[in-house]
């Protein structure tokens, strides 16, 4: 999956709603894609799929749903008919959800030493500085203090040690 597709605009709590997250949304490519995949799935015609429909979307993502967790998730999206099957606007929902989950603990690890160029086992306000300027991003220091301030919260050291920064990274909604 491209960064692209994963990418939403972070707020740090505490900001102002203009810089509110963007809510992820998906294309009109991506939702084209979903709604032909579901019609795949959807072999008899009757505009639903079951769950292992899903796991099937699911494991052609990359995830390997546990059964409890599929149960759970369907019913947390069919919580009217509680029929166990999945509409298109449901499925569409689902799939959203994981193409813009971000709980990948391989990538994390990845990630940490790019924002320490690899010389550090802490992430300092400077390292926040230097990211937001390779990436374009005018981002004003009290803004980047508070990231800190948000994630330092195991020693309290004004740094972002590796097992803080998993932390906020896993955490839902921390992209």
């Amino acid at each position: 999956m491209s960064d692209d597709k994963r990418r939403v605009q972070a707020k740090p709590s505490g900001t102002s709603s203009a810089a509110q997250r963007l809510p992820a949304e998906l294309t009109d490519e991506q939702k084209a894609d979903l709604a032909e995949a579901f019609h795949l799935l959807d072999v008899e015609g009757v505009n639903t799929i079951t769950a292992n429909d899903l796991k099937v979307a699911l494991r052609a993502l990359g995830y390997e749903p546990q059964k409890d967790k599929l149960k759970k998730i369907i019913s947390e999206v069919d919580k009217d008919s509680m029929s166990n099957t999945l509409m298109l606007d449901e499925f569409e929902k689902i799939m959203k959800a994981k193409l813009f989950e971000y709980e990948n603990e391989e990538e994390i690890d990845i990630a940490f030493p790019l924002f320490t160029e690899g010389k550090s086992d802490y992430i300092t306000i400077e390292d926040l500085k230097r990211v937001a300027a390779e990436l374009g991003e005018e981002m004003p220091l009290d803004a980047l203090e508070e990231m800190i301030r948000e994630a330092d919260v195991v020693d309290h050291d004004g740094m972002i040690s590796k097992a803080e920064f998993m932390r906020v990274m896993m955490r839902r909604n921390a992209y």
